[in-house]
């Protein structure tokens, strides 16, 4: 798990073109494309200063991704009827299932399918 944080710290970053949809918006989509998101957080502050000669406000805006490096890779494995039970144990005890289907017409030709998300390595 990784994260990466982005700001867009002045509204006048604004990207007029897309109706005044920031250009911090952008930034996030470019870079989760690639990537599996496990979660994203917004911040938004705003601080105003003033005195008797002058007065300032600041914007910032933060996102947090948290994200795997690495998109996974959705794999499926096959197993016949002539398969023991015991492999097919070993098989989902030792890997990230999602699902298991059986097809067949009887109980003596069973096709089991387990669907499941590849190892990083």
């Amino acid at each position: 798990m990784k994260v990466k944080i982005m700001h867009q710290e002045d509204w006048r970053c604004w990207d007029d073109r897309k109706g005044k949809i920031p250009v911090l918006e952008d930034q996030v989509n470019k870079f989760i494309a690639d990537k599996e998101v496990i979660d994203i957080k917004y911040s938004n502050s705003i601080s105003m200063a003033a005195n008797q000669e002058m007065s300032d406000t600041d914007h910032d805006e933060s996102v947090l991704i948290i994200y795997d490096g690495e998109p996974n890779t959705i794999r499926q494995k096959t197993f016949d009827e002539c398969t023991p039970d015991n492999e097919i144990n070993e098989f989902l005890k030792n890997h990230n299932v999602i699902k298991v289907e059986h097809f067949g017409e009887n109980f003596e030709e069973v096709t089991t399918i387990v669907t499941y998300r590849e190892e990083k390595k």
